[in-house]
């Protein structure tokens, strides 16, 4: 693996000297973490190499978090933390895949585009060698920059012991470190390998609902994100696939003919911004409209979201009606990764008035109910990846499933630019969550209708001119295929 050797974290970036001397500060004062913050200290003034320094950075912002939720002095926190696995950096791992397949994707996720960037690296489990490329990428471009090891448990940890004035302290905490960002990157796993720990809802509620001036940001567009969700063996397991398999799938998910899917699907939404309504069927009893006249949608190719695509935009808040009826196993990112099965919703007048899971009620009235937003539509999506056409478990992967739709229940994208094309998506739902929910419409006689047009009949695009997002690379001809896909797509 390439690492960057001999490194003095302190001198790497100001985020990390701003660390150093808060371990300083907290060393100084006599506390249970004393002689932690000392160890801390020297490994920041020691050499180390790339997976050594996010290792210990995950360590120092424990520490920091600690003080700041006001924990120093508390025995059963200490010994509550020191009886966990709480997962260190240490014991994440890499998808069994080719490295220059990762450095592939390392290169599409990093949206860095100067020196005067300053983006924060959110790293999770499937992301140690991913991870490391794009920290050595930031030294080598001299930026400041930050990192942020996936950590739920010691979260969950931390906001189930510290009282409604720590949770404040933390979100304050957090929202001063994260004011000048630029740019977010966020490599992470996608169904935790361990088992979760659950926080108290009513504090993590209240946490999340602290920090979403940040999440603000990031719908609207002020800070510039992108996203990918590694898949880990839980969602082999969860979707009945060998592992091997599931992450040759992703990874061919992220590498598909992108500049001619942009045109295509620059094409159809030319045909979705003259709609006045939208209206999908299936043969599970989907029958849901929608008035999204005003409304325009995005061109969502792989600058946000990796693997892409998919277009989206927002229905008018009190127009949805009618039956959802999503077959298939549903995770919720902020329910510990919870699965859902087999989803029934009801709409009237653009609320959810009626909703049932086959499995997992209660994770789906949680979520549904978490807030006033929660139980509206503040999005609609078609998905596009022409290489998925089958509905999996990760929020991430299947939204961008090819032949479905989705609707993501909660907050809505307040952007008025998408990579330079004047857009309208905000019909004003706010929440604090924002959770896809996809319907498969191949294979199952599913339409989508513009207006009183068919555009897709079973998952499939009519459109001449959408060949792409119905069949990928082999609408390519077949000498402009890459070698990989000329083995996968042979000459006809």
């Amino acid at each position: 693996m390439h690492y960057i050797g001999c490194m003095i974290l302190a001198s790497i970036s100001p985020y990390f000297a701003n660390t150093l001397s808060r371990l300083k500060e907290y060393g100084g004062k006599k506390s249970l973490w004393q002689e932690d913050s000392a160890t801390l200290i020297r490994a920041y003034e020691s050499d180390l190499d790339t997976d050594q320094a996010i290792g210990v950075l995950q360590r120092a912002r424990r520490m920091t978090r600690i003080f700041r939720a006001g924990l120093e002095h508390n025995d059963a926190f200490r010994a509550q933390y020191l009886s966990t696995d709480l997962h260190d950096w240490e014991t994440f791992e890499e998808p069994p895949v080719p490295r220059e397949y990762q450095d592939r994707l390392t290169d599409l996720l990093y949206i860095v585009r100067g020196p005067a960037e300053i983006p924060v690296l959110e790293i999770g489990d499937q992301a140690r060698y991913i991870g490391a490329r794009l920290f050595d990428k930031c030294v080598e471009g001299r930026l400041k920059f930050d990192v942020a090891v996936h950590d739920d448990n010691f979260a969950a940890l931390l906001i189930n012991a510290t009282s409604e004035d720590g949770i404040r302290a933390l979100s304050e905490f957090y929202l001063q470190d994260r004011a000048d960002v630029t740019a977010r990157i966020l490599v992470q796993h996608n169904l935790p390998r361990w088992k979760g720990i659950e926080s108290n809802p009513a504090k993590s509620r209240l946490y999340r609902k602290l920090l979403q001036p940040f999440r603000e940001k990031a719908m609207e567009g002020t800070i510039r994100s992108v996203l990918t969700a590694i898949p880990t063996t839980r969602d082999a397991e969860v979707d009945g696939l060998p592992y091997e398999e599931y992450c040759d799938l992703y990874f061919k998910m992220c590498d598909q003919p992108w500049d001619r899917i942009q045109v295509a699907q620059k094409h159809l939404i030319q045909t979705l911004n003259a709609a006045k309504t939208l209206r999908f069927t299936n043969n599970d009893g989907t029958d849901l409209s929608m008035d999204v006249d005003g409304f325009t949608f995005c061109n969502s190719v792989i600058a946000r979201n990796i693997p892409g695509s998919e277009v989206f935009s927002a229905p008018h808040i009190e127009s949805t009606q009618g039956v959802i009826v999503a077959k298939g196993r549903f995770s919720v990112r902020e329910d510990n990764g919870t699965i859902i099965e087999n989803l029934r919703m009801e709409f009237e007048k653009g609320k959810l008035v009626k909703w049932t899971a086959e499995k997992g009620q209660e994770h789906f009235d949680h979520a549904v109910l978490l807030d006033e937003g929660s139980c509206r539509i503040g999005e609609i999506g078609i998905g596009t990846n022409p290489f998925l056409k089958q509905h999996v478990a990760s929020i991430l992967l299947s939204e961008k499933i090819g032949g479905s739709f989705h609707v993501a229940l909660g907050d809505s994208y307040t952007m008025t630019d998408y990579m330079g094309d004047a857009v309208h998506v905000d019909n004003g739902n706010r929440s604090i969550l924002h959770w896809d929910i996809t319907t498969m419409l191949m294979g199952k006689q599913g339409r989508i209708y513009a207006d009183d047009a068919v555009i897709m009949d079973d998952g499939i695009f009519l459109d001449p001119a959408l060949r792409v997002l119905n069949e990928g690379w082999k609408a390519v001809p077949f000498h402009q295929r890459p070698q990989v896909w000329q083995k996968i797509y042979p000459e006809e």
